[in-house]
């Protein structure tokens, strides 16, 4: 009985958002308009089929006045999540009673980015904070160069390359629309990266590092990604990348689990698979709709031995508005790996990214499958905008700003069925129950801007406040 209810419990958060649903009577009545033609200003550099390739209106359709609102917030949603524009705005022009013109009004963002990079060589800013003494040596340095809407066609080329705590160098090229029917896209991919010092083990449910007078650890990839968008909601992906990499013999003498078997060098192809849903209405921070996804990856295609690694992940997430300001939203993600005995480099459970327990953001849970369900109860404190009148970039005249308050509770689990010596310091968090929670506030701002101040609470009782630059949700 015990163990029933702590599953059921697990799941709490995010069937509580599920469940929340809100009737309203359709008594709209049947009456159409019908579109005469688009008009689209505004857009200075982006291709006019761009933006004609996200609406939801189309010349000559006739539409259900019922429907009409929603079919332009649609549009209005789908134009903005292409990052493409600071603004967006739809409205029809009436010809006469029935015959309608549907303007469409946009306001480009920058497209071209030279910016100084000061990230952080840790996995978050809570762990470079806390454990490392927010040692400056430990900062990644380095210049990141970003084109978007390159041709007007919303092509992006970035380029970054890294000075400091680490070595990096990756090129990343996209084209959304590789044929006449827009529907095709590639993504293209090349990377390489050198480390002085490595993240050998897990002790303590924290990660242990090793540093050498020289690079002790050497990473390069290089991959294709092709996209597939038959319709506005749903994106499938398949791609191939190459892997190559080495360790220093000092890595492998602390862990000779980090390659297996002590190997220093490791050389496989991963070929990877995802389906996505998105029916968010803002991606980047999402107050209503649903997200869908599901990864399925086999790393190490039988050329060599080093790796053989296959995984399913998958995400659905959940958006809903409530009375006033209110929203909740709820999310359950779970992974599952095999086999058992995997590369310490490879095996990735919770702790890392997005995929993270609040409370336990100074730890990693390793492991070959988890679970994680979090849901967050959010109230829209301050919706405001800046206004610098005179301003010489009228892209910067208005500055949209938002706070929301928050109380939030998660729950995750994580498996580790490795018996070998190494994963020992795994232990105290592996294979439990990891509920957390706490209370915060999310600003929210121009350009995909999110940060997120959270006090959290873990099974231990430990508590402290932690800062993060993403969504949690």
């Amino acid at each position: 009985m015990y163990s029933i209810l702590k599953h059921i419990l697990f799941l709490l958060p995010f069937f509580a958002s599920v469940s929340i649903c809100v009737a309203q009577a359709d008594s709209s009545a049947s009456s159409y308009i019908i579109i005469d033609s688009i008009q689209i200003i505004g857009n200075k550099r982006t291709k006019t089929f761009i933006i004609e390739r996200e609406l939801d209106l189309k010349k000559g359709d006739s539409v259900l006045t019922k429907s009409l609102a929603a079919r332009i917030a649609r549009t209005q949603n789908r134009l903005f999540n292409t990052s493409l524009f600071l603004e967006t705005n739809t409205e029809l022009i009436s010809k006469d009673a029935i015959h309608k013109i549907v303007q469409v009004t946009v306001k480009e963002r920058f497209y071209t980015y030279i910016v100084p990079i000061v990230g952080l060589a840790d996995r978050n800013f809570n762990e470079w904070w806390v454990q490392r003494d927010h040692k400056l040596n430990r900062l990644d340095l380095g210049i990141y160069f970003l084109q978007k809407n390159m041709r007007g066609r919303n092509e992006s080329m970035k380029i970054k390359a890294e000075f400091g705590f680490t070595k990096k160098i990756e090129f990343t090229y996209t084209i959304p629309y590789l044929t006449k029917s827009r529907k095709l896209g590639l993504i293209y991919y090349i990377g390489y990266i050198l480390n002085k010092q490595v993240a050998y083990n897990t002790l303590d449910n924290k990660l242990f590092y090793v540093e050498g007078d020289r690079f002790i650890r050497e990473r390069f990839g290089t991959g294709l990604t092709f996209t597939y968008r038959g319709s506005f909601y749903v994106e499938h992906q398949l791609g191939a990348t190459y892997y190559n990499n080495a360790i220093g013999d000092t890595v492998s003498q602390l862990n000779p689990t980090y390659f297996l078997e002590g190997r220093t060098k490791q050389e496989f192809i991963s070929l990877k698979y995802s389906l996505i849903r998105d029916h968010r209405d803002i991606r980047y921070y999402a107050l209503k709709g649903t997200y869908l996804r599901l990864d399925v990856e086999q790393m190490g295609l039988g050329i060599s031995n080093a790796v053989s690694l296959t995984s399913f992940k998958g995400e659905i997430s959940v958006f809903k508005p409530l009375i006033n300001r209110f929203n909740i939203a709820a999310t359950l993600k779970g992974k599952y790996s095999t086999p058992v005995t995997q590369p310490y480099f490879n095996q990735r459970g919770l702790g890392y990214d997005k995929e993270t327990v609040s409370g336990y953001e100074q730890y990693v849970i390793d492991g070959q499958k988890y679970l994680i369900t979090k849901l967050n109860l959010k109230f829209k404190l301050l919706d405001w905008n800046l206004h610098l009148n005179g301003f010489p970039e009228d892209r910067f005249t208005k500055v949209p700003f938002k706070i929301f308050l928050k109380a939030y509770m998660d729950m995750g689990y994580v498996w580790d069925n490795r018996r070998d010596v190494y994963a020992t310091g795994n232990k105290h968090y592996a294979n439990m129950y990891l509920p957390g929670g706490g209370v915060g506030f999310d600003f929210v701002s121009y350009y995909d801007f999110v940060m997120r101040v959270e006090y959290s609470v873990n099974r231990d009782l430990q508590s402290g406040v932690f800062i993060n630059f993403k969504a949690g949700i």
